[in-house]
């Protein structure tokens, strides 16, 4: 019984190592109607757990967010990453041949996202893959298994507020023509 628990113990151990590196998106949480900002495509401990001393290959996930609040402007993969999106037909897809090896990295960049606000309000922008339902979803590596990946990122969209300064100085002149007429 002890040696059942133990082995347990050692698979769950090995489960949660395997799972140690992460995609991320970071950037902006707000920004106002009519306005472009972008994100970054983060590979945070990508070779933590059994990929230490790995080399990841490639890279393959859906996007997902409200196309009725924002609008996908463009994608530009990070410096020594190839777009493979035509090839596989998957928005967020790069290789690197020969792969990216570890150097002890704490991230990689993978990607840089270019949005445009179309609309206010709350939402979130999101990526996953499905490994098992597509072969071009995942994180790729020379020896280690392909690992699914689950990011999102809040934004707040508001709709912009007149300049200060504009405000006042068409208050200024309609006081000004409001004084002169009598």
């Amino acid at each position: 019984m002890m040696i059942k628990s133990l082995v347990a113990a050692l698979i769950a151990a090995g489960t949660l190592s395997a799972q140690a590196a992460t995609v991320g998106l970071s950037g902006s949480s707000s920004a106002s109607v009519g306005q472009t900002f972008t994100l970054d495509l983060l590979l945070l401990q990508p070779f933590d757990g059994e990929r230490a001393g790995d080399e990841l290959l490639a890279f393959g996930m859906d996007l997902s967010f409200d196309a009725s609040l924002l609008k996908l402007v463009g994608v530009t993969m990070a410096d020594g990453w190839s777009d493979d999106s035509a090839l596989t037909g998957v928005v967020l897809s790069g290789s690197a041949f020969p792969g990216v090896a570890d150097a002890g990295q704490a991230s990689l960049s993978l990607a840089r996202l270019s949005f445009e606000v179309l609309g206010a309000g709350n939402t979130s922008i999101s990526l996953s893959s499905d490994k098992a339902g597509n072969f071009s979803h995942g994180l790729f590596y020379l020896t280690a298994p392909t690992l699914d990946v689950q990011a999102s990122h809040a934004l707040a969209l508001a709709v912009p507020e007149p300049g200060s300064y504009a405000m006042m100085l068409a208050g200024l002149g309609l006081l000004s023509l409001a004084v002169r007429r009598r």
